[in-house]
């Protein structure tokens, strides 16, 4: 679990805290004044982390909440006051490890504003933990004001591990439950072994982000069977996050001529990318403070997150983690008689005069969704997959309307569907999230 450590404890923390507890007492009374549902509802804010507030919306349910009331409080997010700035410890336990995991708060800092989140990885991740000095790393790229996120990894706790993934999740998680974070724009960015985490990271663990933004870094290094990476990776996935590439023409590690074939790759895999290559750097961050850093803060201002894309191409390996891009859930992979050839982007050669190779291994079978939305029709082509889950929100579909699902060219719903105060709650509980929110589950069956 992460813990918190602050330097000072904030009256409206313990005043959030005390209404939680208060709360207990109101559970199965079927609440329905605006004053109780407001102490429930401080008892879902105030939980720590997802499974909790998860754990929470049997109450809220049993309080009598509404939809209409649930999704009006849950779009207006749960109330801010004042926290602590400055370097914050954010702690993350496992039974083998601690990781001392670092946030930024600037001084500016006002509850009453939505802030930017950068997660920044550092390099040198092979290292043991312990061994680095995480500072100079962390502070080498420093952009605007805004919230700055900064695990720790280490040779067995890098980037491309499971442990890891979880800690960066429930690092960001744990930051909204605290502060005004603007979800539009919580962005990843790396140097050198970190960029090569954002490569990972973006084909892997995707909804968070508005943009991925690898510097020095290289996507064959995710190829090596011997860092162990957590499942298999598939450069479509890719299509989801706008990416920022920088690379240095003289990077004594991965220079940028190096890097060339693969950019081209990712663009045939439908990779929206902006690549700039500094000829004369080799692999550090020199041409940050006067050179990359306005582009890079444009580019990120400019990809804002669509919380509900009108396409999404996802492909998984795996259905307990790493199945799901925002509002897709791939259930259950599979051969299906009507499944559709979509082409795996995955073969690559260094020069025109070498053979082909192929970019990352394929040890076990995997499942692909390309869908699209328009209105309340969904079309989609698949290959290896069963079921899957889409999940309907009013934002961007009419619930006074049939929903209709085409896949594989067969029309396999057409109806109406029902708004869901429990789906809503659940999914809120797990995203955290004011602006991804959803009325209701549907699931879908492969013809």
């Amino acid at each position: 679990m992460i813990q918190a450590m602050f330097r000072r404890v904030a009256p409206a923390t313990i005043l959030l805290a005390a209404i939680a507890a208060a709360s207990v007492a109101l559970v199965g009374q079927g609440v329905s004044s605006p004053a109780g549902m407001d102490e429930v509802f401080a008892a879902f804010w105030g939980a720590d982390d997802p499974g909790e507030a998860e754990d929470r919306v049997d109450d809220l349910l049993e309080a009598g909440v509404d939809f209409d009331t649930a999704w009006a409080r849950l779009t207006a997010g749960r109330p801010y006051g004042v926290q602590p700035t400055g370097e914050i410890a954010m702690t993350y336990r496992t039974s083998d490890v601690v990781l001392e995991n670092v946030v930024e708060i600037p001084d500016t800092y006002d509850p009453a504003r939505a802030w930017p989140l950068r997660v920044q990885l550092h390099g040198g991740v092979g290292r043991p933990l312990g061994a680095r000095e995480i500072n100079a790393a962390r502070n080498r790229i420093r952009g605007e004001d805004q919230i700055y996120v900064h695990p720790v990894g280490y040779g067995e706790g890098a980037w491309w591990h499971r442990m890891q993934v979880e800690n960066i999740l429930r690092l960001v998680d744990r930051v909204k439950r605290r502060y005004n974070v603007d979800e539009s724009q919580v962005y990843v960015t790396g140097v050198s072994d970190g960029g090569t985490g954002v490569y990972y990271l973006a084909m892997r663990e995707a909804t968070l982000w508005s943009s991925c933004n690898p510097f020095n870094g290289h996507p064959m290094v995710l190829a090596n069977p011997e860092i162990g990476i957590d499942g298999q990776l598939y450069l479509a996935n890719l299509h989801n996050c706008p990416l920022h590439i920088v690379n240095g023409g003289r990077d004594r590690l991965y220079p940028a001529s190096n890097v060339a074939p693969f950019i081209d790759l990712m663009v045939q895999a439908g990779a929206t990318l902006e690549w700039t290559v500094y000829e004369e750097a080799g692999h550090d961050t020199s041409w940050w403070p006067d050179q990359e850093r306005a582009p890079y803060e444009a580019f990120r201002r400019a990809h804002p997150r669509d919380p509900h894309p009108a396409s999404i191409s996802w492909e998984t390996d795996l259905t307990d983690r790493y199945n799901r891009f925002r509002w897709l859930v791939i259930d259950d992979l599979g051969d299906a008689s009507s499944d559709r050839q979509l082409e795996d982007i995955n073969t690559f050669r260094p020069n025109a005069l070498s053979q082909t190779f192929n970019m990352y291994e394929r040890r076990r079978d995997s499942g692909r969704v390309d869908i699209t939305r328009a209105g309340n029709h969904f079309e989609a082509e698949t290959r290896g997959v069963e079921r899957f889950t889409l999940l309907l929100s009013p934002d961007v579909v009419d619930f006074d309307a049939p929903v209709a699902v085409m896949v594989n060219g067969e029309t396999v719903f057409d109806e109406m569907v029902e708004r869901d105060v429990a789906a809503l709650l659940t999914w809120a509980a797990r995203d955290n999230d004011r602006t991804m929110l959803y009325a209701a589950e549907l699931p879908v069956r492969v013809p």
